[in-house]
């Protein structure tokens, strides 16, 4: 495999993006993965919502490639007020565990630093100890709880993160 890197999402990534992100969420969220879920991550829902700008926020998708394929795809938003959101990150489970979280995370805070963000936020399925150890790892600090948040029987853990005080 040649070294990964992560570059701007491209609406021809759009279909193999779907792809990472559905066997991402479906695992997450097992039996509750619905068609409306499904359809948050659909190509052509992707390709509208890959990229926005307006006078208060500011989108973006990335994705990790290597070999010409799309591994990884994170979405991140930049807040005129300086708060961002870690919308959302997928990795191709067969590419997990070679550092493709980190690639994504890396041009997540170059985004966020470049539009002056001081705080980001996001959250995480309380079950899902992998992907809060990844963001524990990344310097976000678990904040709130929200019992039944997305769906019944599913609680998720608020976290933040406030990159003044990282060293990135």
């Amino acid at each position: 495999m040649k070294e990964p890197y992560v570059r701007p999402f491209q609406k021809e990534d759009a279909g193999r993006a779907s792809e990472v992100l559905v066997g991402a969420f479906q695992n997450i969220l097992g039996e509750n993965f619905d068609a409306l879920t499904a359809k948050h991550f659909s190509a052509e829902i992707l390709i509208e919502n890959a990229e926005s700008k307006d006078k208060f926020n500011e989108s973006k998708t990335f994705v990790a490639e290597t070999d010409g394929r799309v591994i990884g795809v994170v979405k991140v938003t930049a807040g005129e007020n300086g708060l961002g959101v870690f919308d959302y990150v997928g990795v191709d489970p067969e590419c997990h565990s070679l550092g493709i979280g980190s690639l994504l995370m890396r041009k997540a805070e170059e985004f966020w630093k470049e539009h002056n963000q001081r705080k980001i936020t996001t959250c995480v399925l309380a079950g899902n100890k992998k992907a809060l150890l990844y963001y524990i790892k990344n310097n976000f600090i678990p904040e709130g709880y929200c019992k039944d948040h997305f769906y019944k029987g599913l609680d998720e853990i608020i976290l933040g993160r406030f990159l003044e005080n990282d060293n990135i």
